[in-house]
C-alpha cells in the first residue's frame, strides 16, 4: 500500500527543497491552509471592487486588518504576488510600499495602482521577484486550487500530501508538537470494482471522500494518498486524538456505506502513527501507519490499528538526570528521572505528590550550563521497593528555548 517518494527529513534537504521553486511551490500548497478562507475571498473581492490607485482601497484594507490582523498583509502580498511572509514581516513590507509608492506618485505626478507599487518594490527595493509574470488572480488561485486537488474526490491530491507533509514535520519540529498520520483503506475494493464496474467504483470512492472531509476537524487535512487509498494529517495531535478522528470516520462510512445491500456495503481500515515517538522522517511516517493499516486488514478489517500499539505521542528515553523538584507549599526535593520525552517525564523522589497537583522541576542537562526549568502535572505517584516514590509528570509548561534545549538533548541520547 505505500506510494514510495523521496525522504523527506525534518530539516530540509537542499537538493530538493533549497531552490526558490521548490519553496514557491511549497509555499502555494500550503498558503491556503494557513489562513482563514474567508479573509482570501474578502481580500480578493477587496482587489476587484475597488481601484487599487484610491484611498477607498486602503480605507477598506484597514477594515479587513481590523477583523483579521496582520495575517490581511500576509495573505494579501501572497495573492498580489506569491511571496510568503508571516504577518508580521508582512506588515513591515507593506507599510515600505504604501511609502514606495507614495515616491513613486511624486516622482510621475499620478496616482499609482498599489500592485504597480508592490512589483516595483519587489523587484527593484527588497527585490524578492526576479521574473514576475502578470495573470488574472481568480484565474490563477482557480489553476493552483485545481492543482493540488483531486478531481475525482475533491480531497487534497498526493502532490499536495507530500508538500503538506514536510511543511507540517518542519512545524513539529519547530513547536515540539506531536504529528499524526492516518492511512485508510477501502476493504476489499478490487473485488467491488470488478463486480459494479470502475464507474460505479468511482463513485463510491467519491463518497468515501466526503465522508472523510466531513468526519475531519477543520485543522486537519485528508488527502487521496491514490487508488482506493486515503490520508489524513493531523497537526499538533496526539495519538489518542488522532485515534478518535480515525474511528470516526471509520464508523460514519460504515454507516453510510456499509450497511444495506450486502453486496454494495463498503468499509475501511486505518492505521495511525505518530512523529516523533514512531518515526523520524516523512517517509518513516508513512511507512510506520502503513504497517499499522495492514495490522487492521489482518485483523478483520473496518478496524483501527496503532502503529504498536502504543498510545504515547512522543518517544520515551531513558535518562538519569538529577534537579530539585519543587511541589506546592514545600521544600526543594531531590529528584532522580528514570525516562524522559517532551511530553513527559517519570523519575523517583523522596517525597510523595499528589495526582493532579503541579510541581516545578530545575535541572542542568548535559553540555548545557544554564539550568533547564519546566512545569508539569502529576499523573502517577506510587511508592517504589526502595522506598523511593515513583512518579510521573505531563509537561505543561516548558519555554521554548529550553524545549529546544530538551528536542536537541533527547535526539542525542536517542542517537547514541
Amino acid at each position: 500500500m505505500v506510494k514510495k517518494f523521496a525522504s523527506i527529513q525534518p530539516a530540509a534537504d537542499p537538493a530538493r527543497w533549497g531552490d526558490r521553486e521548490a519553496r514557491q511551490e511549497l509555499g502555494a500548497a500550503v498558503g491556503a491552509e494557513d489562513v482563514d478562507e474567508s479573509l482570501t475571498n474578502a481580500l480578493i473581492e477587496l482587489v476587484d471592487s475597488t481601484d487599487l490607485g484610491g484611498a477607498e482601497f486602503y480605507d477598506r484594507l484597514s477594515t479587513v486588518e481590523a477583523e483579521y490582523g496582520d495575517s490581511a498583509y500576509s495573505q494579501l502580498i501572497f495573492l498580489l504576488c506569491h511571496l510568503r511572509f508571516e504577518p508580521a514581516e508582512a506588515k513591515s513590507h507593506w507599510l515600505s510600499i504604501v511609502e514606495h509608492r507614495a515616491g513613486l506618485e511624486r516622482s510621475w505626478g499620478s496616482a499609482i495602482d498599489a500592485r504597480v507599487a508592490l512589483a516595483s518594490y519587489f523587484l527593484h527595493v527588497s527585490r524578492q521577484l526576479e521574473s514576475p509574470t502578470i495573470i488574472e488572480m481568480r484565474l490563477l488561485e482557480e489553476t493552483r486550487a485545481y492543482a493540488y486537488r483531486d478531481e475525482l474526490t475533491g480531497l487534497r491530491n498526493y502532490r499536495f500530501f507530500e508538500l503538506y507533509l514536510f511543511h507540517e514535520l518542519l512545524r513539529s519540529d519547530q513547536y515540539s508538537s506531536p504529528l499524526a498520520l492516518i492511512m485508510l483503506d477501502v476493504d476489499d475494493f478490487k473485488l467491488y470494482n470488478d463486480h459494479f464496474g470502475h464507474s460505479v467504483g468511482n463513485k463510491a470512492l467519491a463518497e468515501v471522500g466526503r465522508i472523510i472531509s466531513e468526519s475531519c476537524r477543520r485543522v486537519d487535512v485528508p488527502a487521496r494518498y491514490g487508488g482506493e487509498e486515503f490520508a489524513i494529517i493531523l497537526p499538533a495531535t496526539p495519538k489518542v486524538g488522532a485515534l478518535m478522528v480515525a474511528d470516526r470516520t471509520r464508523e460514519a462510512i460504515e454507516e453510510e456505506l456499509g450497511r444495506g445491500d450486502p453486496e454494495r456495503r463498503l468499509t475501511v481500515s486505518a492505521g495511525i502513527a505518530i512523529y516523533p515517538a514512531d518515526a523520524s522522517s516523512s517517509e518513516e511516517l508513512v511507512q510506520r501507519a502503513d504497517e499499522a493499516l495492514y495490522g487492521a486488514k489482518s485483523k478483520g478489517k473496518n478496524r483501527v490499528e496503532l502503529f504498536g500499539e502504543n498510545r504515547r505521542s512522543y518517544r520515551r528515553v531513558k535518562a538519569r538526570l538529577s534537579g530539585q523538584l519543587i511541589a506546592a507549599s514545600s521544600e526543594p526535593h531531590v529528584f532522580t528521572t528514570v525516562d524522559i520525552s517532551e511530553g513527559g517525564w517519570r523519575f523517583l523522589t523522596d517525597v510523595e505528590l499528589a495526582t493532579d497537583s503541579l510541581v516545578d522541576l530545575r535541572v542542568t542537562v548535559p553540555g548545557h550550563d544554564r539550568e533547564f526549568n519546566l512545569g508539569g502535572r502529576v499523573v502517577k505517584c506510587e511508592l517504589a521497593e526502595s522506598g523511593e516514590h515513583d512518579s510521573a509528570i505531563r509537561v505543561v509548561d516548558l519555554s521554548t528555548r529550553d524545549r529546544q534545549t530538551l528536542a536537541r538533548y533527547l535526539l542525542e541520547l536517542g542517537i547514541s
